[in-house]
Order: structure tokens, then C-alpha cells, then sequence
């Protein structure tokens, strides 16, 4: 027997960085819970043999009016995304429930999160989750994206830096335009001195495969166990 799946109406979209795009979905008739950093499965009326299916991930924890918050950036020529990026406030989604393991850590401690691009999404919903339910320890977030253009949620997580204590932004663009006052480079040649000799950061990464693998094999390389390091890729 297949899972069940739900409808929801697509009541808002709105542009968060180049090509990348915020869903908001009204509540769907049967309640549904979810975790920061979980995804679900889009089932879209496109392709030679619809539905196609394709997973995001939610960009906000549950809120009180159930409604769901997806964001993914526009493919050319994906199928998915541009039939998301066609469609207006008003139109009807089919998915199924949400699933993922890549979710807050449950024991306490400073945490180390590293995103590339979209990879941002799941630890948007994180951050807005611990907003509510502040963390044990710190949060740093090493963020890179190829343009600054290309940063979604940067302002707002700007905002946060500023706001909370125990978050700590550090954001970085492989092509700086002349506004860029940051970092300039790839992520990882970050991590040497935010991590030194310290052994029990919390540490999860998210983006395209190599990437993950990447900040995996860094903190390997360091002594972490494998299944310590938390990651989520999404090719």
C-alpha cells in the first residue's frame, strides 16, 4: 500500500535570493507534524509519467496556523522546479508526509553547521526553531554560496547574528561583487581555524553531495566518529 499523501493551496511565494524561491502552503485537513530540518515529497503533474516525484525540504519548524514552508532553487530544465516556479497563489499540491533524519541534535553542546547555497534551507528552520528553544551551547553557521546574489535568507540571518548570542554567522561567496565586505573563498578553507584542536563541536553540513562528503572527510580527518557528523545532501 502506497503512503497516504495530502493536498494543500498554495497561498504565497516570494523571491529570497537569485533563482530561489519560498513556497507557503496553507494548512492541509489533516494535521501534520514535522522537525526543523525535515523535507517531503512533492507529487507533480508533469512528465511522461506523472506524478513526478520530487523531495524538499521545509524552510520552518511547525507553525500555529499549520501552515508549511518550502523553498528550492530553479533548475533549468527540471521539470519539478520549473512547474513549481510556474505556478501562483491559489494552486493545489500534492505531497506526502514529512521524513528526514537530518534534524537538531539531541545531546547538548556547540554546534557547527556548514551550508552551501540551498543547503541553507534545513538550518533556516533550525534557527527559527531554536529562536523559540535556545540552544545549550552555540550555534556557528558557516554559509557559502557562488554570488552574493545567490545567499538566500541573508538579511535575515544577518539579523539574527545580531540579535542572539549564541549565533554566530560566518558567510562567505566564491565571486565577490563591489558591496562585499566578507569573506571570499570556499567553505571548507574556513573550518581549520573556527574548529582548531577542539573534538566535541556538533557538526552537520548540507548541499549537493561532494560538498557533504567534504565536511565529512574534514572532520574525520580530525578524529570525529563518522556517524557524529550529521549530513544531507540533496543530488
Amino acid at each position: 500500500m502506497p503512503p497516504p499523501t495530502f493536498k494543500a493551496q498554495l497561498t504565497a511565494v516570494r523571491d529570497v535570493a537569485r533563482d530561489v524561491r519560498e513556497f507557503t502552503l496553507a494548512a492541509p485537513q489533516e494535521p501534520l507534524t514535522w522537525q526543523a530540518g525535515q523535507w517531503i515529497s512533492l507529487h507533480l503533474p508533469v512528465g511522461e509519467k506523472p506524478p513526478l516525484v520530487r523531495a524538499y525540504t521545509l524552510a520552518a519548524p511547525p507553525q500555529a496556523n499549520g501552515e508549511m514552508v518550502m523553498c528550492l532553487d530553479r533548475v533549468q530544465g527540471g521539470l519539478g522546479s520549473e512547474y513549481l516556479f510556474s505556478l501562483e497563489p491559489g494552486a493545489e499540491i500534492t505531497f506526502g508526509a514529512p521524513l528526514g533524519r537530518f534534524t537538531l541534535p539531541e545531546e547538548p553542546g556547540d554546534q557547527l553547521w556548514v551550508a552551501r547555497f540551498t543547503g541553507i534551507v534545513p538550518f533556516r528552520a533550525m534557527l527559527l526553531q531554536l529562536q523559540d528553544q535556545p540552544p545549550s551551547g552555540r550555534v556557528i553557521l558557516v554559509y557559502g554560496a557562488p554570488q552574493p546574489q545567490d545567499l538566500a535568507y541573508h538579511a535575515e540571518l544577518l539579523r539574527a547574528a545580531e540579535q542572539y548570542p549564541w549565533f554566530n554567522l560566518v558567510v562567505t561567496v566564491g565571486e565577490p561583487d563591489d558591496t562585499w565586505a566578507s569573506h571570499v573563498g570556499p567553505e571548507l578553507d574556513l573550518l581549520p581555524e573556527l574548529v582548531g584542536d577542539r573534538s566535541d563541536l556538533l557538526p552537520m553540513a548540507c548541499g549537493k553531495r561532494d560538498f557533504a562528503m567534504a565536511v565529512r572527510a574534514f572532520f574525520q580527518e580530525r578524529g570525529y566518529d563518522r556517524k557524529a557528523i550529521k549530513i544531507e545532501s540533496y543530488d
